[in-house]
């Protein structure tokens, strides 16, 4: 007798085929709806079933089929190459914790040549996370402004997504970007690197693009920067689409 619980591989399947995100609106919390009803059919037939938010679960559920299957085939995010989502927690005055390194006070944990790639402020008592991932052309394939979140998803083989915490696979088994809002202070794991600099954050090693960092907490103020790369006086300027040529340029200040 088959169980209730989705098995994960094809939980994996409906969530990659609507783009990590309900097939109707977008919304990256989903549930899994089974166009031929359960009660009809106990079965988990990936063909036949759709990631959908649940108030599109619950909409859909009691419409014709065929309003489902065209959903699952023509899914937004799919259409739209992203994914778009905000985290929230319920503690206050959370830190940022990089591995098992935490960030106290910084605006900017780690920046890269005038780029933060990490950082965080309190807002009412409320922790707001800053992200920046660059993909090979320096676009933003992961970005977090003030807790919202956005993914070109065509890189990403997996992305897990509930209200507090977010994960991100290239490929099954390995973990290349978790932001986790569930602590005491906000944790990011994964593994990933930035124009050949590796970046590792875990609860034994931290790699910062280069210097080795383990265990310690930096101690800052608002507006400064901990870790900073790149050559004193050079500003990096990301590409954007009102360039004719749009790429990524050094300048000096």
């Amino acid at each position: 007798m088959l169980s209730r619980t989705i098995p994960p591989q094809i939980a994996q399947q409906l969530r990659a085929e609507s783009g990590f995100g309900c097939a109707v609106c977008g919304c990256p919390i989903v549930e899994y709806h089974h166009i031929i009803p359960w009660a009809e059919r106990k079965h988990y037939e990936a063909e036949h079933m759709v990631a959908l938010c649940r108030n599109h679960h619950q909409e859909l559920g009691k419409q014709r089929k065929e309003v489902s299957y065209a959903a699952k085939r023509n899914p937004i995010n799919i259409r739209h190459k992203k994914l778009q989502g905000y985290l929230v927690t319920n503690k206050e005055n959370q830190a940022l914790r990089l591995g098992n390194t935490r960030f106290v006070g910084f605006t900017h944990a780690v920046s890269y040549y005038g780029i933060p790639l990490f950082g965080h402020r309190i807002v009412n008592k409320e922790i707001r996370l800053n992200c920046f991932i660059p993909d090979e052309d320096f676009f933003p394939d992961i970005e977090v402004s003030d807790n919202n979140l956005s993914a070109m998803i065509g890189n990403f083989w997996d992305i897990e997504f509930k209200s507090n915490y977010v994960k991100f696979r290239r490929k099954k088994g390995e973990v290349f970007l978790e932001l986790d809002f569930r602590g005491d202070d906000v944790t990011v794991r994964g593994r990933f690197d930035i124009e050949g600099r590796e970046y590792r954050f875990s609860p034994n090693r931290c790699d910062f693009g280069g210097p080795r960092i383990e265990g310690i907490t930096f101690q800052g103020f608002p507006g400064a920067t901990a870790i900073g790369h790149g050559e004193a006086g050079v500003r990096l300027l990301k590409p954007n689409f009102a360039m004719r040529a749009p790429r990524k340029t050094l300048v000096r200040k």
